[in-house]
């Protein structure tokens, strides 16, 4: 079956599937009628979403900004990306600690900790298709908040260099993303060993009162307070 799908780029090559909510009612408006879906009519196209177009999208727990990077993947071609996600799975971390969390796991680390997903472990099997919103474009006003956002980023990227020099801490941290609603601040950094950086987190968290998430981009792996 056809599904009108969409990819959306973040910071660092994360990327993720999305469907367009006012899609996604037509199509179901002809399964109800029983209508092929080989007849689906796009939207406007001062209306549709094109490759280059910054979007509002369903994110962790809020809201995102992104750029569309392809607008005519569909569930057929989903397989693909999902045989290719590995080159994505460096940013889609499935490793997560809480630090209010379960007792006596064994402190955040990456890479190559071996984590509840991490490794060798047959954990090939097929992935569900679960793609997230796209509330819609975004707007003319979007683009100074996003110019401040990224100011931001980058005082936050300088912020957690210096403070992981002073705690000589052995990992390179390269980059800052706040989730749009800044409900998210991600840090995403590259070790050549594990670490535990659960008190820069909590500092980190202190600072800024909101959710802190440490990236690896070498493989699975992160710690969240």
């Amino acid at each position: 079956s056809e599904w009108p799908l969409y990819i959306v780029e973040f910071k660092a090559g994360r990327t993720d599937l999305f469907y367009r909510a006012a899609d996604r009612m037509v199509l179901l408006q002809r399964r109800d009628t029983n209508a092929s879906l080989a007849g689906y009519h796009p939207p406007p196209a001062d209306d549709a979403i094109r490759v280059g177009d910054l979007v509002i999208v369903e994110a962790d727990r809020g809201k995102d900004l992104g750029k569309v990077v392809n607008d005519s993947i569909t569930l057929g071609e989903v397989e693909a990306f999902w045989a290719g996600q590995a080159r994505f799975d460096a940013h889609t971390l499935t490793c997560t600690s809480s630090l209010t969390g379960s007792g006596g796991q064994s402190p955040p680390t990456s890479p190559g900790g071996g984590g509840a997903d991490g490794g060798g472990g047959g954990g090939a099997g097929k992935k569900e298709i679960a793609p997230k919103m796209i509330y819609g474009k975004a707007g003319a006003g979007d683009a100074q908040l996003l110019v401040a956002k990224m100011q931001d980023e980058l005082k936050a990227l300088a912020l957690c260099q210096t403070k992981v020099r002073a705690k000589k801490l052995p990992m390179e941290v390269v980059d800052a993303e706040y989730q749009w609603d800044r409900r998210k601040l991600t840090f995403y950094f590259v070790a050549e060993k594990r670490i535990d950086f659960r008190e820069l987190v909590r500092e980190l968290f202190r600072l800024y009162k909101t959710r802190i998430w440490m990236a690896s981009l070498q493989g699975a792996g992160g710690f969240e307070q």
